[in-house]
C-alpha cells in the first residue's frame, strides 16, 4: 500500500528572466579562463630564456636595483620580501 506525502502549496517565485546574470557571468569566466589557459600554454612553449625574460626578469631587475641601493644586512630576505610585496605589479604583464 502506498502512502502519499502531502505536497506544499508554497513555491519560490521565479524571476522574469531566470539566469540572465549567471549566464553572462559564466560566459565571461569561461572566456577569461580560456585566455589564461592559452597564455599559460604559450608561456610553457617558450624557450627557457624567453620564459624567464617574460616572467621573472623584470621584477628581479627592479628588486636587485633597490637591493643595491639600500644594501640591507639580510639581502636575501630583503629581496624575497620585495618580490612578494611587488609581485602584483608584474603579474598582469605575463
Amino acid at each position: 500500500m502506498e502512502t502519499h506525502t502531502p505536497v506544499s502549496n508554497t513555491h519560490t517565485p521565479v524571476p522574469e528572466i531566470p539566469h540572465e546574470f549567471s549566464l553572462a557571468e559564466n560566459l565571461q569566466r569561461t572566456t577569461e579562463n580560456e585566455k589564461l589557459s592559452k597564455q599559460m600554454v604559450e608561456l610553457l612553449a617558450l624557450p627557457t630564456r624567453a620564459y624567464l625574460d617574460q616572467t621573472v626578469v623584470p621584477i628581479l631587475l627592479q628588486g636587485l636595483a633597490v637591493l643595491a641601493k639600500e644594501r640591507p644586512s639580510k639581502p636575501i630576505e630583503y629581496l624575497a620580501m620585495y618580490l612578494l610585496k611587488n609581485k602584483s605589479q608584474f603579474e598582469d604583464r605575463n
